[in-house]
């Protein structure tokens, strides 16, 4: 009876490992998400993609200090309208002020943000970040727009955006940061001609 015990919880343990590593890098309500972003899309694609170690070498050429284990099994839903390729939709779970915070980001044809918005946080910070005050300046920049945003180290702005309060500066990094894994993980695991 012990060792029943023993394997039920073990098989348990497993499964809750799984089901999280599933949800890890997730839109929750794709179809949601990808109206918001493309309100006149028709269809969209799922296609599932796993970072290996080129990909994660690329990642920190660009951005050092990127935690080894960061990086797993992504979904990236391809977006269109009719035949037309609208753009991508991808999601990135990072570390935040108050715990995991999870962003979609949508991106153009030629990989460039096109938007992005929180699917959960609990920063203090967010309506900043989520503001077109800070969207609109991130808005259409691709990976060398980004990164000239930060300093040398990456670790922080180059020099403070513009209305940004010092109490946003953490968060509005992170979510820097994360575009720039989103557009290269999404250029770098999938097959894609960009051009738009």
């Amino acid at each position: 009876m012990k060792n029943i015990r023993l394997i039920m919880t073990f098989v348990m343990a497993l499964t809750v490992q799984e089901a999280s590593a599933v949800a890890y890098c997730a839109v929750r309500d794709p179809v949601s998400a990808i109206q918001q972003f493309f309100p006149d899309y028709t269809s969209y694609e799922a296609v599932d993609g796993a970072v290996d170690m080129s990909v994660r070498d690329l990642i920190t050429e660009k951005l050092p200090n990127v935690h080894f284990s960061e990086f797993g099994t992504h979904t990236l839903y391809v977006v269109f309208k009719d035949s037309e390729l609208l753009g991508y939709v991808h999601a990135r779970t990072e570390k935040g002020d108050w715990g995991l915070d999870e962003l979609i980001w949508a991106l153009s044809p030629s990989l460039s943000i096109k938007d992005f918005r929180y699917q959960r946080s609990r920063s203090m910070a967010r309506a900043w970040v989520e503001s077109d005050a800070f969207v609109d300046q991130i808005r259409n920049l691709d990976v060398d727009g980004l990164v000239a945003l930060l300093n040398a180290e990456r670790d922080d702005f180059r020099e403070p955006l513009p209305g940004m309060a010092l109490s946003a500066r953490d968060t509005s990094l992170n979510a820097v940061r994360s575009a720039i894994k989103t557009i290269l993980i999404t250029d770098h695991v999938w097959p894609i001609d960009s051009a738009e």
